[in-house]
């Protein structure tokens, strides 16, 4: 049956067409498979949680404490307990390359609204673009959907959609697109191409984005000139938006996002060409922002979080980012605006993490990237 499910999404992925609804194939069971890390400031197990996920993305807690966990071949998993259940009901979602079912997020008054946000591959006449849409869960349905927002234009490709939730503390929320691997788009303020988005939780334009009534500019944009945004979180001291993205041959990203900079993708960047190491562009220009810090060589950034529990006091506020390149979580420590430490945790020991994210029980938790990808939670231990 495993076979059967990889193999259609394959095929799936080749052809273009849109994912279907499969039967769940996820199982729960936790195993320490790291008995103890001793990193700088903590020392903790692993326990791999579920397995046989396959290629996870993104993953949410409700409020009972079931799981939400999404698979780029199109299954959004319902997790309780040793259940896992595949919510029906999912609009149409084209798994191709790098695309497919991609984030989940609650509203932050789920108890009251019910509202599941979620990033998604839709196709399209002129090829496939990044949505962002909204449903509520009854039972093992997703029913109500409404799309708040869709990549304008969609073109034919199967890289860099994006595209993580974040809800502001002012009402809104944040996604991102990337430039779908056209590059010059990204710089193009009157398309969604490359792009942070700043709206309001039902898709409208808060009159109060930095671009709004002006020519040339989408008024839902809150900042350009991105690559590919896998990863943004707020401070959970200054609110202040962070996000990184992948570069080319290097020059992954860091980057503080404020409303209406310009991040310079492709006119800027510390990577080059993968054919043959030639540069790309510079690395600065006037009215282009300077990542905070950058990695070369790539570490393929995705999935962000601060840590806010207290189940490692040695880690408050600080960053953990996911890698698939090098296989491992990286900690990130900020000083203000500056990263001044950075560590690598599990390198090379679970696979290669698509996302990290803290649980409601205060320990951290990391879904890695593979046809037979798993969830994993980082547990301390004296």
């Amino acid at each position: 049956m495993r076979f059967l499910i990889v193999a259609l999404s394959i095929l799936l992925a080749a052809c273009g067409t849109e994912a279907v609804d499969p039967e769940p194939t996820a199982v729960s069971s936790d195993e320490v498979v790291v008995p103890r890390v001793e990193s700088e400031a903590a020392t903790f197990r692993v326990v791999r949680v579920m397995n046989n996920l396959e290629n996870p993305w993104g993953m949410t807690w409700l409020p009972d404490g079931r799981m939400l966990i999404t698979e780029r071949p199109g299954r959004l998993n319902l997790v309780e307990g040793e259940t896992v259940t595949a919510v029906s009901g999912l609009p149409e979602i084209q798994a191709r390359g790098q695309g497919g079912l991609m984030d989940v997020a609650l509203h932050p008054e789920y108890e009251r609204t019910g509202w599941i946000y979620f990033t998604y591959t839709a196709p399209g006449d002129d090829g496939n673009g990044t949505v962002l849409a909204r449903g509520k869960l009854d039972g093992t349905a997703m029913t109500s959907i409404e799309t708040l927002y869709e990549q304008t234009p969609f073109v034919d490709s199967g890289r860099h959609f994006g595209s993580r939730i974040v809800f502001a503390n002012d009402g809104t929320l944040f996604f991102g697109i990337g430039d779908r691997g056209q590059r010059d788009p990204a710089l193009d303020t009157e398309n969604s191409i490359g792009n942070i988005f700043r709206l309001n939780l039902d898709g409208s334009i808060p009159d109060d984005n930095p671009f709004v009534g002006q020519d040339g500019y989408r008024p839902e944009i809150f900042a350009y000139g991105v690559r590919n945004p896998q990863g943004m979180a707020l401070h959970p001291q200054t609110g202040q938006l962070w996000e990184h993205e992948h570069g080319p041959h290097g020059g992954d990203e860091i980057n503080l996002i404020e409303a209406g900079n310009n991040y310079g993708w492709p006119a800027i960047t510390y990577g080059d060409e993968y054919s043959d190491q030639s540069p790309i562009g510079g690395t600065e220009a006037p009215g282009m922002e300077q990542p905070v810090t950058y990695w070369d060589p790539s570490i393929a950034p995705s999935g962000m979080a601060f840590y806010t529990g207290d189940q490692f006091p040695g880690w408050e506020n600080q960053m953990f980012v996911g890698a698939l390149a090098h296989q491992h979580i990286r900690r990130v420590v900020l000083d203000g605006n500056e990263v001044v430490q950075q560590e690598e945790l599990l390198r090379d020991e679970i696979g290669r993490i698509r996302d990290v994210r803290m649980g409601p029980d205060g320990y951290l938790y990391a879904l890695t990237d593979a046809s037979d990808g798993a969830l994993y939670r980082l547990e301390p231990v004296e």
